[in-house]
């Protein structure tokens, strides 16, 4: 058994701007303890990001003022966003590390609007759904209704999120049908007294300020959300860890003082979810590393909440078995090679890194679970330089038996070190850049090529496809670039199944200056599609309109 840790945050930001440094938020190494280790995914939930009736359309085409923040503090520390969805000022933002992502499955994103009887996204749930290392993870936030008296609108809208949030894998169609789940967000639950005793906003103060430290369990046996809990009428499947944090809300901006126009409560909160004994050869769990608020932020009147979790996966090969490979750009890189071992039972993906210090890379690999099929597709290395404008740039890919080939796979262009899964430059259909093979590969297109790569598959052979990429697909500046396969059986889920070495792209015209990519990710100067994405826009994104078209998760 292994772990992967997870890290939380749920803050209502109430319509601000980030004013304050973000750094503490997320409990990053400092001078005194510069040897902590990091995640392994990063989880922001954020409510009420300022979004206007009238922007709505301006919103899903720009990146917010949180998001940008967020990215240029965890790229730089080798995170990517594994996936990202709004429903107006509602915002999931899920980053994962380099060194996982090609062993991320059927990631799907889904969302509930429960304003105004499900018709207003001002309050609502968002969610991603993805496979890692065998089991299934689903993380949500939500905003539910606010509001002391209505309580039982917040249990309505907890019951219409789990029957309305539906997913396309069929054995995870629903919420709680996952291994894992953790629900963050404002989830609005208030203290609540009884009516011939109870005190005022004041009065809960006065008592707050005489409590022992992380001693709340005089005023948490009213709490709202402990009660439904308890009673079976909303999240009975869920537990939380102790609360040993003041209440969260509502607070006078700019200061650590209550706002008594509400009485003090745990409005923000984390919950989670496990299926124990779904396997017979593990048995899962989620250990509870820490839960807490952070009082320092003051820029809203919520206070953040934040928490950190180990959950297990199962673990067998070492990757002192594999050797590395190393890569003609000297820049970071991941591939995805398939270990022949006999004595294996199925064939398991390890990641290997090059230039990467060595308490970077894991002492182990993640191994199967027993019903579980690892697909991997591997790009071979790509020596020679890519010149803007040839006729036909030609690479390899390798598919392990278990790749399912779907008429939507397609391959991603991206920027060698880029920062998000939605970045891609530009991207072909499998189907159009697939061709005949080298001597013994197997071919995908035409009847006889996919009759030929079905039958290496049957046979439980790996199966080499050449890959041509005409004049216009996309890369139109010098700089370093990868290639990135992406299995998408329709248009709501995808997988990352390989990603290449960096490969080099120059023009015919002027040679491509010898630099360390790990200094500089290109000599290139993109076009304004993609030049920066983590900074304001000031103009249009070009390479994501499309998807935001396509994609009404971001429409609302």
């Amino acid at each position: 058994m292994d772990t992967l840790r997870f890290y939380f945050v749920t803050w209502n930001v109430a319509t601000k701007s980030p004013g304050q440094d973000l750094n503490a938020l997320l409990d990053f190494p400092s001078v005194f303890n510069k040897n902590k280790p990091l995640p392994d995914f990063y989880v922001i939930g954020l409510q009420e990001v300022k979004s206007q009736p009238q922007n709505m359309l301006m919103d899903s085409l720009f990146t917010d003022q949180w998001t940008s923040m967020f990215n240029k503090i965890l790229c730089r520390q080798g995170y990517i966003v594994a996936k990202s969805v709004r429903l107006q000022g509602i915002i999931l933002l899920v980053y994962t590390h380099m060194k996982h992502v090609v062993h991320l499955r059927d990631i799907e994103a889904q969302y509930t609007k429960t304003g105004l009887g499900g018709l207003w996204g001002n309050k609502g749930a968002v969610s991603v759904r993805f496979n890692i290392y065998g089991c299934s993870v689903c993380l949500v936030n939500s905003h539910l209704t606010a509001h002391d008296h209505l309580l039982a609108d917040r249990i309505n809208d907890y019951n219409t999120i789990i029957s309305d949030h539906q997913y396309h894998i069929t054995e995870t169609h629903n919420i709680l049908y996952h291994d894992y789940v953790f629900w963050i967000g404002d989830l609005n639950f208030r203290t609540d007294h009884p009516a011939e005793n109870s005190p005022s906003a004041e009065e809960i103060v006065a008592t707050l300020e005489k409590v022992e430290k992380d001693k709340f369990n005089t005023l948490l046996r009213h709490d709202q959300l402990l009660a439904v809990m308890e009673s079976g009428e909303a999240f009975s499947e869920f537990s939380e860890a102790d609360i040993k944090f003041a209440p969260t809300y509502k607070f006078m901006i700019g200061t650590d003082d209550y706002d008594i126009k509400r009485k003090p409560s745990w409005t923000d909160r984390i919950l989670f979810k496990v299926i124990t004994n779904t396997y017979e050869n593990v048995t899962l769990r989620a250990d509870v590393i820490s839960y807490n608020s952070l009082p320092q932020y003051t820029i809203s009147d919520h206070k953040p909440v934040v928490a950190q979790f180990n959950i297990k996966t199962q673990r067998k090969i070492s990757a002192s078995d594999v050797k590395p490979k190393v890569g003609k750009a000297q820049i970071r890189m991941r591939s995805a090679v398939v270990s022949d071992s006999a004595e294996m039972p199925n064939e398991v993906a390890v990641a290997t890194f090059a230039h990467l210090p060595d308490e970077d890379q894991d002492e182990h690999q993640p191994e199967a679970f027993s019903n579980y099929a690892v697909r991997v597709v591997e790009f071979e290395p790509i020596s020679r330089i890519w010149y803007i404008g040839d006729a036909d740039f030609r690479t390899q890919c390798t598919l392990t038996p278990d790749v399912e080939v779907n008429p939507n796979d397609w391959i991603g262009i991206y920027d060698a070190n880029f920062h998000s899964l939605d970045d891609y430059i530009a991207y072909e259909y499998l189907s159009k850049v697939c061709v005949a093979g080298a001597a013994g590969a197997e071919g995908a297109r035409g009847a006889e090529g996919a009759e030929s790569a079905e039958g290496a598959r049957s046979a439980g052979r790996p199966r080499t496809f050449t890959l041509s990429f005409p004049v216009g697909s996309g890369v139109r500046t010098p700089g370093f670039y990868r290639f990135i396969y992406f299995s998408q059986p329709n248009n709501d889920v995808r997988s990352v199944l390989g990603i290449s070495e960096p490969f080099e792209v120059s023009s015919k015209e002027d040679r491509l200056v010898n630099i360390d990519p790990c200094i500089e990710a290109s000599t290139s100067k993109p076009s304004t599609a993609t030049s920066d994405v983590f900074t304001d826009f000031t103009g249009l994104d070009v390479a994501k309109l499309s998807r935001h078209f396509s994609n009404d998760l971001s429409i609302d």
